[in-house]
């Protein structure tokens, strides 16, 4: 039997760690699939096996635990879990790979890894204002680039398309070049694959909140003007098409 705990944590904490996850079970073997996800994860494996295979994954590992650190995607990835599953993770914004993989290092990650422990398992009741605590002053070194912050509002508010990233580029004071290469250090994945993760993303929600959708506006509403366009971006970071996920939604 799979235990499984979840927490959100509060401001400031918020602007950089969506919500934090613990899985336990005395024995577990699975592997999965999944589709691209629009954010970064921090994994910290007390347990056997956990393993993560795709795109833009970072294994470090060190006498007592196995952390990784999985990035954003344009296609699908695998997990597996075999023998003791003993796990806790970090949902973070997408721009924080880059943080984590430039800003912080080997002792960074094992002192993190020391005080998970002690608030979450060793203890009676898992703490997680402890650990909210030191993970504000540890994400407090974090200083997100202005332009990544006016390019996510930009986006946010307008219609995804393909002269987007040039007409971004007219409201900032840096060359396109120069941008696309900032993001990429934070993001590790370009403005443009970005745009079709959150499309990709966007279309999967509306799926999941309405079983009954139609496709055709599915893609509409995610900023795909044209039907089989959607349908091969879909394949792509999923690994399916739209036609199966909502029939796999509707079971």
């Amino acid at each position: 039997m799979i235990s499984e705990k979840t927490y959100r944590p509060n401001a400031p904490l918020n602007q950089f760690v969506d919500y934090i996850w613990i899985g336990q079970a005395p024995e577990l073997n699975i592997e999965s699939n999944h589709y691209a996800p629009l954010f970064t994860e921090l994994i910290f494996n007390y347990g056997n096996i956990f393993q993560v295979e795709g795109q833009n994954i970072e294994n470090f590992k060190s006498k007592f635990v196995h952390q990784i650190i999985s990035g954003l995607k344009t296609e699908p990835f695998k997990t597996k879990v075999s023998g003791t599953y003993n796990c806790v993770g970090l949902i973070l914004k997408p721009f924080c790979y880059g943080f984590l993989i430039d800003k912080l290092g080997t002792h960074d990650f094992e002192h993190l890894s020391e005080i998970i422990y002690e608030s979450l398992f060793d203890c009676n009741t898992p703490n997680f204002i402890k650990l909210e605590s030191h993970l504000v002053n540890l994400f407090s070194k974090h200083k997100m680039d202005s332009n990544l912050i006016k390019y996510e509002e930009y986006i946010s508010k307008k219609n995804i398309h393909n002269g987007v990233i040039k007409d971004f580029n007219l409201s900032i004071d840096i060359s396109q070049k120069t941008f696309i290469q900032k993001f990429k250090r934070h993001y590790k994945i370009t403005p443009n694959q970005y745009f079709k993760l959150k499309k990709i993303n966007k279309a999967i929600q509306l799926i999941q909140n309405n079983k009954t959708y139609n496709l055709t506006e599915v893609g509409l509403s995610s900023g795909f003007y044209d039907q089989s366009h959607f349908i091969k971006t879909f394949k792509k970071f999923c690994g399916y098409s739209p036609k199966k996920h909502l029939s796999l939604n509707q079971r």
